[in-house]
């Protein structure tokens, strides 16, 4: 039983040894081919990453542009408010200096 186990394993290398080649590139095949599916999940992965990315790029495009018209809107009001003023001499109502007008 035992020869037959040793010559079975000698006649396994040796058959081999007579095809190295072939079992080489079957070695280099199946190589490439896990290399190939390792880098079809990375350029999924980034190919994700790129549209979350792009995603969160729109909406921070988005918050500035409303950010600019905030602040435009307050420079409007503050400008409005110097030269009312300063050229107008006018000044922001008191209780003093308010009248209660009813309408009946």
């Amino acid at each position: 039983m035992v020869d037959s186990r040793d010559s079975l394993l000698l006649l396994i290398l040796a058959d081999l040894r007579q095809n190295a080649i072939l079992v080489v590139l079957g070695i280099v095949i199946l190589i490439s081919a896990l290399y190939n599916i390792y880098i079809t999940h990375e350029t999924r992965e980034l190919v994700t990453k790129k549209e979350y990315l792009s995603q969160q790029k729109d909406n921070l495009m988005i918050e500035w542009r409303n950010l600019l018209i905030e602040e435009h809107t307050l420079d409007e009001h503050s400008r409005i408010r110097s030269v009312a003023g300063n050229q107008l001499s006018m000044s922001q109502p008191t209780k003093n200096n308010s009248v209660l007008v009813e309408i009946r």
